[in-house]
């Protein structure tokens, strides 16, 4: 430490000019140090006197490597981070409960709607058809004893009659077709609700554990 501190003073006296040592200018000539030395010591002069350029390469991204190269590890336990998709289950987990019911309550309640509106459509087109049909009365041709031939038509009250009962009887299958309908779709989900709310409980039994 004594003989580096000597050099420098011995660079900064030959810089100066109060000193001309042969075997110093042999060093600067030959060792990296003191060719540093050198360097640093005529950079600090530019910039005392003002004359040191404005874009030098003053080398910091080199000299920063090296320090961090020469760095000792600071802890060797060290593990890079990695960044995992979450699973399913994990999501279902982090979502609350009750947000997880809500939505099986709207996806219920529009397959439902959906299944009624259907049937409804598909029942106002039959009966759209039906009272867009026309209405034909049959007429029967008698012939009676006496040889003279008369038309005699069926009652429009008759025919009436029998195509309102069927429209009703047509009606009332649509309908209990539609309930079946609905009656299974609310069946099914509530068989979805019990399955969820037994799988929830076991997965807080599970982290319970």
């Amino acid at each position: 430490m004594v003989n580096v501190m000597s050099n420098k003073e011995k660079i900064s006296a030959l810089m100066d000019g109060e000193s001309v040592d042969l075997s110093l200018i042999s060093e600067v000539e030959h060792e990296k140090d003191a060719q540093q030395t050198w360097q640093n010591y005529h950079l600090i002069g530019d910039v005392m006197r003002g004359d040191a350029k404005q874009g030098a390469d003053w080398d910091i991204a080199s000299k920063v490597a090296l320090a961090l190269e020469d760095e000792p590890a600071h802890s060797s336990n060290v593990r890079p981070m990695l960044e995992e998709q979450p699973t399913p289950a994990t999501v279902k987990k982090a979502l609350p409960q009750w947000l997880t019911q809500f939505g099986q309550v709207a996806v219920a309640a529009c397959v439902s709607f959906a299944v009624i509106v259907g049937v409804q459509q598909y029942g106002g087109s039959v009966d759209g058809n039906a009272s867009q049909a026309p209405e034909t009365l049959p007429v029967l041709q008698t012939i009676p004893i006496a040889g003279s031939a008369e038309p005699v038509s069926l009652t429009r009250d008759s025919v009436r009659t029998k195509s309102e009962s069927a429209k009703i009887s047509a009606k009332d299958e649509q309908l209990a077709e539609q309930r079946r309908r609905i009656n299974t779709v609310l069946q099914d989900y509530e068989l979805q609700l019990r399955l969820n709310h037994s799988e929830t409980s076991s997965d807080v039994e599970t982290e319970i554990k």
